[in-house]
Protein backbone atom coordinates (compact mmCIF):
# COMPACT_ATOMS: atom_id res chain seq x y z
CA UNK A 1 0.00 0.00 0.00
CA UNK A 2 1.32 3.60 -0.54
CA UNK A 3 1.97 5.55 1.84
CA UNK A 4 -0.40 8.76 1.98
CA UNK A 5 -2.26 7.86 -0.94
CA UNK A 6 -4.39 10.73 -2.34
CA UNK A 7 -7.95 10.38 -2.93
CA UNK A 8 -9.69 13.23 -4.77
CA UNK A 9 -13.25 13.18 -4.81
CA UNK A 10 -14.84 15.27 -7.12
CA UNK A 11 -18.56 16.17 -5.69
CA UNK A 12 -19.73 15.98 -2.00
CA UNK A 13 -23.38 14.90 -2.68
CA UNK A 14 -24.78 11.62 -1.45
CA UNK A 15 -22.28 9.60 -3.03
CA UNK A 16 -19.47 11.62 -2.23
CA UNK A 17 -19.98 12.11 1.11
CA UNK A 18 -20.91 8.57 1.97
CA UNK A 19 -17.35 7.77 0.22
CA UNK A 20 -15.30 9.98 1.82
CA UNK A 21 -16.45 9.37 5.22
CA UNK A 22 -16.11 5.19 4.34
CA UNK A 23 -12.68 6.35 3.51
CA UNK A 24 -11.68 9.00 5.91
CA UNK A 25 -12.78 6.79 8.95
CA UNK A 26 -11.29 4.20 8.11
CA UNK A 27 -9.27 2.81 11.48
CA UNK A 28 -6.38 0.68 9.33
CA UNK A 29 -6.30 3.76 6.56
CA UNK A 30 -5.62 6.59 9.07
CA UNK A 31 -2.07 6.59 8.18
CA UNK A 32 -2.13 5.64 5.25
CA UNK A 33 -4.29 7.83 2.87
CA UNK A 34 -5.40 11.05 2.69
CA UNK A 35 -9.17 12.50 1.29
CA UNK A 36 -9.75 15.96 -0.66
CA UNK A 37 -13.37 16.62 -1.34
CA UNK A 38 -13.73 19.03 -4.14
CA UNK A 39 -17.33 20.54 -4.10
CA UNK A 40 -18.10 24.23 -5.91
CA UNK A 41 -20.11 25.18 -2.17
CA UNK A 42 -19.34 24.55 2.12
CA UNK A 43 -23.07 23.01 2.25
CA UNK A 44 -24.59 19.63 1.69
CA UNK A 45 -27.56 20.41 -0.53
CA UNK A 46 -30.68 17.70 -0.02
CA UNK A 47 -31.78 17.41 -2.94
CA UNK A 48 -34.57 15.59 -2.03
CA UNK A 49 -35.75 18.36 -0.61
CA UNK A 50 -36.01 20.98 -3.32
CA UNK A 51 -39.09 21.17 -3.53
CA UNK A 52 -40.16 21.64 -0.10
CA UNK A 53 -38.57 25.25 -0.82
CA UNK A 54 -39.72 26.19 -3.72
CA UNK A 55 -43.45 25.36 -2.18
CA UNK A 56 -42.38 27.01 1.01
CA UNK A 57 -42.94 24.63 2.89
CA UNK A 58 -39.23 24.42 4.04
CA UNK A 59 -36.91 27.08 4.75
CA UNK A 60 -33.62 25.58 3.45
CA UNK A 61 -32.37 22.17 2.03
CA UNK A 62 -28.53 23.36 3.02
CA UNK A 63 -27.16 21.53 5.37
CA UNK A 64 -23.33 22.58 6.65
CA UNK A 65 -20.84 20.03 5.14
CA UNK A 66 -18.70 20.02 8.25
CA UNK A 67 -21.49 18.33 10.17
CA UNK A 68 -21.54 15.83 7.84
CA UNK A 69 -18.15 15.06 6.56
CA UNK A 70 -15.34 13.00 8.39
CA UNK A 71 -12.65 15.28 10.19
CA UNK A 72 -10.06 14.03 8.23
CA UNK A 73 -11.73 14.27 4.78
CA UNK A 74 -9.83 17.86 3.21
CA UNK A 75 -12.85 19.95 1.61
CA UNK A 76 -11.91 22.26 -1.22
CA UNK A 77 -14.45 25.03 -2.60
CA UNK A 78 -14.25 24.57 -6.35
CA UNK A 79 -15.13 23.49 -9.48
CA UNK A 80 -13.32 21.19 -11.38
CA UNK A 81 -13.14 22.18 -14.79
CA UNK A 82 -10.87 19.12 -16.52
CA UNK A 83 -9.73 15.67 -15.29
CA UNK A 84 -6.39 14.66 -16.55
CA UNK A 85 -6.14 10.97 -16.45
CA UNK A 86 -2.82 10.33 -18.02
CA UNK A 87 -0.67 13.08 -15.39
CA UNK A 88 -3.29 12.29 -12.52
CA UNK A 89 -4.27 15.86 -11.83
CA UNK A 90 -8.04 17.33 -11.20
CA UNK A 91 -8.28 21.00 -12.66
CA UNK A 92 -9.99 23.71 -11.20
CA UNK A 93 -11.93 26.75 -12.20
CA UNK A 94 -10.65 30.00 -12.30
CA UNK A 95 -7.25 29.04 -12.91
CA UNK A 96 -6.34 27.83 -9.30
CA UNK A 97 -3.59 25.49 -9.01
CA UNK A 98 -4.80 21.80 -9.84
CA UNK A 99 -4.63 19.22 -7.43
CA UNK A 100 -2.97 16.23 -8.11
CA UNK A 101 -4.37 12.41 -7.21
CA UNK A 102 -3.17 8.62 -6.91
CA UNK A 103 -7.02 8.11 -7.09
CA UNK A 104 -10.29 9.74 -8.17
CA UNK A 105 -13.49 9.59 -7.34
CA UNK A 106 -15.83 11.05 -9.76
CA UNK A 107 -18.93 11.80 -7.96
CA UNK A 108 -19.99 14.79 -9.79
CA UNK A 109 -24.01 13.68 -9.64
CA UNK A 110 -26.94 14.85 -12.10
CA UNK A 111 -28.28 18.17 -13.05
CA UNK A 112 -30.21 19.89 -15.60
CA UNK A 113 -28.01 21.22 -18.56
CA UNK A 114 -29.00 24.64 -18.92
CA UNK A 115 -29.41 24.09 -22.62
CA UNK A 116 -32.16 21.72 -22.32
CA UNK A 117 -34.68 24.03 -20.10
CA UNK A 118 -36.70 26.49 -22.47
CA UNK A 119 -35.31 30.28 -21.60
CA UNK A 120 -39.34 30.91 -19.92
CA UNK A 121 -38.95 28.12 -17.99
CA UNK A 122 -38.18 27.17 -14.02
CA UNK A 123 -35.58 24.69 -13.06
CA UNK A 124 -35.33 22.72 -9.64
CA UNK A 125 -31.83 21.93 -9.98
CA UNK A 126 -30.18 23.78 -7.00
CA UNK A 127 -30.99 25.38 -3.56
CA UNK A 128 -30.78 28.66 -6.37
CA UNK A 129 -33.17 27.61 -8.49
CA UNK A 130 -35.70 26.38 -5.29
CA UNK A 131 -35.76 30.14 -4.55
CA UNK A 132 -36.28 31.62 -7.74
CA UNK A 133 -39.07 29.69 -8.14
CA UNK A 134 -40.56 30.47 -4.14
CA UNK A 135 -40.38 33.59 -4.96
CA UNK A 136 -41.93 33.79 -8.26
CA UNK A 137 -45.03 31.39 -6.65
CA UNK A 138 -45.42 34.21 -3.71
CA UNK A 139 -45.98 37.12 -6.28
CA UNK A 140 -48.89 34.97 -8.62
CA UNK A 141 -51.96 35.86 -8.35
CA UNK A 142 -55.21 33.56 -7.15
CA UNK A 143 -56.05 31.78 -10.27
CA UNK A 144 -53.21 32.36 -12.31
CA UNK A 145 -51.71 28.86 -13.76
CA UNK A 146 -48.68 26.74 -12.80
CA UNK A 147 -47.45 23.86 -15.01
CA UNK A 148 -45.00 20.92 -13.93
CA UNK A 149 -43.65 19.86 -17.14
CA UNK A 150 -42.43 16.35 -16.60
CA UNK A 151 -44.60 13.70 -14.42
CA UNK A 152 -41.39 11.64 -12.79
CA UNK A 153 -41.45 10.82 -9.16
CA UNK A 154 -39.54 14.50 -9.16
CA UNK A 155 -42.53 15.88 -10.83
CA UNK A 156 -45.58 14.46 -8.73
CA UNK A 157 -43.78 15.52 -6.04
CA UNK A 158 -43.30 19.27 -6.82
CA UNK A 159 -47.07 19.31 -8.38
CA UNK A 160 -48.51 18.19 -5.11
CA UNK A 161 -46.32 20.48 -3.17
CA UNK A 162 -47.45 23.48 -4.65
CA UNK A 163 -51.26 22.62 -5.48
CA UNK A 164 -51.41 22.05 -1.63
CA UNK A 165 -49.36 24.92 -0.75
CA UNK A 166 -51.36 27.48 -3.11
CA UNK A 167 -54.69 26.45 -3.29
CA UNK A 168 -55.89 29.02 -5.07
CA UNK A 169 -53.59 28.53 -8.30
CA UNK A 170 -54.46 26.17 -10.86
CA UNK A 171 -51.82 23.19 -11.13
CA UNK A 172 -51.44 21.83 -14.14
CA UNK A 173 -49.09 18.54 -14.48
CA UNK A 174 -47.79 17.62 -18.29
CA UNK A 175 -46.25 14.11 -19.10
CA UNK A 176 -45.18 12.65 -22.62
CA UNK A 177 -46.23 9.33 -21.02
CA UNK A 178 -48.72 7.72 -18.84
CA UNK A 179 -48.48 9.98 -14.70
CA UNK A 180 -47.27 7.59 -12.27
CA UNK A 181 -46.50 4.71 -15.05
CA UNK A 182 -44.11 3.03 -13.25
CA UNK A 183 -45.89 2.07 -9.99
CA UNK A 184 -48.40 -0.51 -9.33
CA UNK A 185 -51.93 -0.40 -10.57
CA UNK A 186 -53.23 0.89 -7.00
CA UNK A 187 -49.93 2.88 -6.35
CA UNK A 188 -51.03 4.70 -9.28
CA UNK A 189 -54.11 5.12 -8.18
CA UNK A 190 -53.58 6.66 -5.47
CA UNK A 191 -51.62 9.43 -6.52
CA UNK A 192 -54.40 9.92 -9.20
CA UNK A 193 -56.67 10.10 -6.26
CA UNK A 194 -54.23 12.66 -4.36
CA UNK A 195 -53.45 15.12 -7.22
CA UNK A 196 -57.21 14.84 -8.25
CA UNK A 197 -58.18 15.93 -4.80
CA UNK A 198 -55.48 19.12 -4.61
CA UNK A 199 -57.69 20.06 -7.49
CA UNK A 200 -54.50 19.16 -10.29
CA UNK A 201 -55.17 18.91 -14.04
CA UNK A 202 -53.42 16.32 -15.23
CA UNK A 203 -52.55 16.22 -18.99
CA UNK A 204 -51.28 13.04 -20.33
CA UNK A 205 -49.10 11.91 -23.13
CA UNK A 206 -48.44 15.14 -24.76
CA UNK A 207 -44.90 16.42 -25.32
CA UNK A 208 -43.78 20.27 -24.54
CA UNK A 209 -41.55 21.49 -27.15
CA UNK A 210 -41.52 25.12 -25.43
CA UNK A 211 -42.62 28.31 -23.42
CA UNK A 212 -42.35 31.58 -22.69
CA UNK A 213 -43.66 33.46 -20.02
CA UNK A 214 -47.38 33.11 -20.17
CA UNK A 215 -48.07 29.40 -22.23
CA UNK A 216 -46.21 26.49 -22.87
CA UNK A 217 -46.31 25.00 -26.54
CA UNK A 218 -46.70 21.25 -27.40
CA UNK A 219 -45.74 19.23 -29.96
CA UNK A 220 -49.23 19.16 -31.62
CA UNK A 221 -49.17 23.05 -31.68
CA UNK A 222 -51.36 23.29 -28.98
CA UNK A 223 -50.95 26.70 -26.44
CA UNK A 224 -51.81 26.29 -23.34
CA UNK A 225 -51.31 29.06 -20.71
CA UNK A 226 -48.77 29.12 -18.00
CA UNK A 227 -47.95 31.61 -15.86
CA UNK A 228 -45.45 29.77 -14.12
CA UNK A 229 -43.69 27.23 -15.78
CA UNK A 230 -41.40 24.48 -13.88
CA UNK A 231 -39.50 22.06 -15.96
CA UNK A 232 -38.63 18.54 -13.70
CA UNK A 233 -37.61 16.94 -16.68
CA UNK A 234 -33.91 16.67 -18.45
CA UNK A 235 -31.63 15.51 -15.57
CA UNK A 236 -28.19 14.15 -17.38
CA UNK A 237 -24.66 14.07 -16.26
CA UNK A 238 -22.28 16.95 -16.46
CA UNK A 239 -19.74 17.30 -19.31
CA UNK A 240 -16.72 16.88 -17.23
CA UNK A 241 -15.88 13.10 -17.77
CA UNK A 242 -16.61 13.54 -21.86
CA UNK A 243 -14.85 16.87 -21.87
CA UNK A 244 -11.62 15.47 -20.10
CA UNK A 245 -11.47 12.62 -22.64
CA UNK A 246 -12.53 9.64 -20.42
CA UNK A 247 -14.68 6.69 -21.63
CA UNK A 248 -18.82 8.08 -21.24
CA UNK A 249 -21.76 6.53 -22.78
CA UNK A 250 -24.36 8.64 -24.98
CA UNK A 251 -25.45 10.73 -21.81
CA UNK A 252 -22.07 11.56 -20.92
CA UNK A 253 -22.02 9.46 -17.59
CA UNK A 254 -18.45 7.91 -17.15
CA UNK A 255 -18.33 3.89 -17.72
CA UNK A 256 -17.09 2.11 -14.82
CA UNK A 257 -16.87 -1.69 -14.31
CA UNK A 258 -18.51 -4.21 -12.07
CA UNK A 259 -16.15 -2.67 -9.21
CA UNK A 260 -16.84 1.08 -10.39
CA UNK A 261 -13.43 1.37 -11.57
CA UNK A 262 -12.81 3.41 -14.90
CA UNK A 263 -11.14 -0.16 -17.29
CA UNK A 264 -9.14 2.34 -19.28
CA UNK A 265 -7.60 4.28 -16.19
CA UNK A 266 -7.88 1.69 -13.15
CA UNK A 267 -7.22 4.78 -10.61
CA UNK A 268 -10.66 6.43 -11.75
CA UNK A 269 -13.71 4.55 -9.67
CA UNK A 270 -17.36 6.52 -10.06
CA UNK A 271 -20.39 6.47 -8.25
CA UNK A 272 -23.61 8.62 -8.13
CA UNK A 273 -26.22 9.58 -11.16
CA UNK A 274 -23.18 10.02 -13.25
CA UNK A 275 -21.60 6.77 -14.04
CA UNK A 276 -22.63 4.05 -15.70
CA UNK A 277 -22.09 0.56 -14.50
CA UNK A 278 -22.76 -2.66 -16.92
CA UNK A 279 -26.26 -3.68 -17.43
CA UNK A 280 -25.35 -7.32 -16.13
CA UNK A 281 -25.31 -5.50 -12.56
CA UNK A 282 -26.99 -1.57 -12.84
CA UNK A 283 -29.32 -1.89 -15.28
CA UNK A 284 -32.09 -1.09 -12.93
CA UNK A 285 -30.77 1.68 -11.07
CA UNK A 286 -31.97 5.15 -11.13
CA UNK A 287 -30.83 8.41 -10.66
CA UNK A 288 -31.89 8.64 -6.67
CA UNK A 289 -30.04 9.06 -3.04
CA UNK A 290 -31.68 5.96 -2.58
CA UNK A 291 -28.84 4.63 -5.33
CA UNK A 292 -25.93 7.23 -5.00
CA UNK A 293 -25.48 6.23 -1.31
CA UNK A 294 -25.26 2.43 -1.90
CA UNK A 295 -22.76 3.43 -4.96
CA UNK A 296 -20.52 5.56 -2.95
CA UNK A 297 -20.22 3.12 -0.20
CA UNK A 298 -19.44 -0.12 -2.90
CA UNK A 299 -16.53 3.03 -4.71
CA UNK A 300 -14.86 3.24 -1.26
CA UNK A 301 -14.90 -0.77 -0.82
CA UNK A 302 -13.70 -1.33 -3.99
CA UNK A 303 -10.88 1.98 -3.39
CA UNK A 304 -10.13 -0.25 -0.40
CA UNK A 305 -9.84 -3.33 -1.90
CA UNK A 306 -7.50 -1.51 -4.44
CA UNK A 307 -5.33 0.00 -1.62
CA UNK A 308 -5.12 -3.71 -0.02
CA UNK A 309 -4.02 -5.67 -3.56
CA UNK A 310 -7.39 -7.52 -2.99
CA UNK A 311 -10.37 -8.40 -5.18
CA UNK A 312 -13.22 -5.92 -4.99
CA UNK A 313 -16.74 -6.89 -4.95
CA UNK A 314 -18.99 -6.86 -7.64
CA UNK A 315 -21.53 -4.20 -7.40
CA UNK A 316 -25.19 -5.42 -6.00
CA UNK A 317 -27.39 -2.68 -5.10
CA UNK A 318 -31.20 -3.26 -4.65
CA UNK A 319 -34.31 -1.34 -4.03
CA UNK A 320 -37.21 -2.50 -1.18
CA UNK A 321 -39.06 0.95 -1.72
CA UNK A 322 -40.14 4.08 -3.44
CA UNK A 323 -41.48 6.74 -1.32
CA UNK A 324 -43.16 9.74 -2.46
CA UNK A 325 -44.55 12.92 -1.05
CA UNK A 326 -47.80 14.29 -1.79
CA UNK A 327 -47.52 17.60 -0.15
CA UNK A 328 -47.06 17.53 3.65
CA UNK A 329 -49.98 15.90 4.41
CA UNK A 330 -50.10 12.94 2.29
CA UNK A 331 -47.65 10.34 0.93
CA UNK A 332 -47.28 7.12 -1.11
CA UNK A 333 -44.94 3.90 -0.02
CA UNK A 334 -44.36 1.34 -3.17
CA UNK A 335 -42.85 -1.40 -2.30
CA UNK A 336 -40.42 -2.87 -4.86
CA UNK A 337 -39.14 -5.82 -5.63
CA UNK A 338 -35.18 -6.04 -5.45
CA UNK A 339 -34.79 -4.63 -9.54
CA UNK A 340 -37.36 -2.18 -8.61
CA UNK A 341 -40.51 -3.38 -10.02
CA UNK A 342 -43.62 -2.34 -7.99
CA UNK A 343 -45.11 -5.13 -5.89
CA UNK A 344 -48.79 -4.99 -5.21
CA UNK A 345 -48.44 -3.72 -1.56
CA UNK A 346 -48.67 0.23 -1.24
CA UNK A 347 -48.63 2.50 2.00
CA UNK A 348 -51.03 5.73 0.95
CA UNK A 349 -52.28 8.82 3.25
CA UNK A 350 -51.33 10.71 6.40
CA UNK A 351 -49.03 7.18 7.16
CA UNK A 352 -47.30 7.48 4.14
CA UNK A 353 -46.39 10.53 4.47
CA UNK A 354 -44.65 10.09 7.99
CA UNK A 355 -42.70 7.63 6.57
CA UNK A 356 -41.80 9.27 3.55
CA UNK A 357 -39.93 11.93 6.45
CA UNK A 358 -38.42 9.80 8.30
CA UNK A 359 -36.80 7.93 5.25
CA UNK A 360 -35.67 11.75 3.99
CA UNK A 361 -34.48 12.07 8.00
CA UNK A 362 -32.34 8.55 7.64
CA UNK A 363 -30.70 10.12 4.46
CA UNK A 364 -28.60 11.97 6.94
CA UNK A 365 -28.50 10.00 9.93
CA UNK A 366 -26.72 6.94 7.44
CA UNK A 367 -23.99 9.74 6.09
CA UNK A 368 -23.64 11.08 9.91
CA UNK A 369 -23.92 6.98 11.04
CA UNK A 370 -20.69 6.69 8.81
CA UNK A 371 -19.09 9.64 10.04
CA UNK A 372 -18.61 8.18 13.29
CA UNK A 373 -18.23 4.28 12.61
CA UNK A 374 -16.33 3.39 8.54
CA UNK A 375 -18.52 0.57 7.66
CA UNK A 376 -21.73 0.90 9.28
CA UNK A 377 -23.61 1.53 6.30
CA UNK A 378 -25.23 -1.35 4.35
CA UNK A 379 -28.02 -1.40 1.83
CA UNK A 380 -30.33 -3.56 -0.14
CA UNK A 381 -28.52 -6.48 -2.57
CA UNK A 382 -29.49 -6.52 -6.13
CA UNK A 383 -31.05 -8.93 -8.18
CA UNK A 384 -29.62 -11.93 -9.17
CA UNK A 385 -28.57 -11.28 -12.87
CA UNK A 386 -31.21 -13.39 -14.70
CA UNK A 387 -33.30 -11.40 -12.49
CA UNK A 388 -32.48 -8.15 -13.70
CA UNK A 389 -34.39 -6.05 -16.25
Amino acid sequence: MSIRCRVVIIGAGYAGVMAANRLAGSPRLSDSISVTVINPIFDFVERIRLHEVAAGSRESARVPMRSLLHERADLVEGTASRIDPENHYVHLSGGREPLDYDVLLYAVGSTQAPGKIPAGAYALKDPEDANRLRARLSQLDPGSTVSVIGAGLTGIEVTAEIAEKYPRLQVHLISRETIAGSLSGSGRRAVMKRLSGLGVEMIENTDVQGCDDSSVITSGGDTLRSDCTIWTAGFSAPDLARESGLPTDALGRLMVDESLSCPQFPDIFGAGDAIQAPQSVADHLRMSCATALPLGAHAADSIMARLDKRAPAPLSVGYMLRCISLGRKSGLVQTVRADDQPRRFVLRGRLAATAKAQICQMTLSWIRGELRRSGSYSWPKGPRPAEAK
